[in-house]
């Protein structure tokens, strides 16, 4: 590699670094409707009915969370959570809930005081 591309390609990652991930990282993860029509009554802090670890994708034991277990929990249920039917949580909301709490876990490690609230805004079910 000459001089001239080296010097382009390392320009356009600092510029990647500086523009590209700190603009979208300042603003926290919007909360999708279902996950806080059905799940943020039971996973807020300060309720103690659902782990509020689901935030950080850690189990109660500080285990890693896999996404595969938080399907498998809205499905089918476990302990005092009740599974939730497709009628309910269909498949495309179940995405939009894994996702969010993916976001939010990466947020909150630059962030660790955010604490997860809807939006002021409601709206209807889509």
């Amino acid at each position: 590699m000459n001089r001239k591309t080296l010097s382009i390609v390392a320009a356009a990652l600092v510029f990647g670094m500086l523009f590209g991930s700190g603009a979208q990282a300042s603003a926290p993860p919007r909360m999708p409707y279902v996950f806080a029509m059905y799940c943020l009554m039971c996973h807020k802090q300060g309720v103690q009915i659902g782990p509020v670890g689901i935030f950080d994708m850690m189990t109660k034991s500080g285990n890693p969370m896999h996404e595969q277990l938080i399907r498998n929990n809205v499905r089918f249920g476990i302990k005092a959570m009740p599974a939730f039917r497709l009628s309910e949580i269909n498949p495309k909301e179940l995405n939009s809930i894994v996702a969010y709490l993916k976001d939010v876990a990466a947020y909150r490690k630059t962030n660790p005081a955010y604490k997860p609230a809807p939006a002021e805004q409601g709206g209807g079910k889509k």
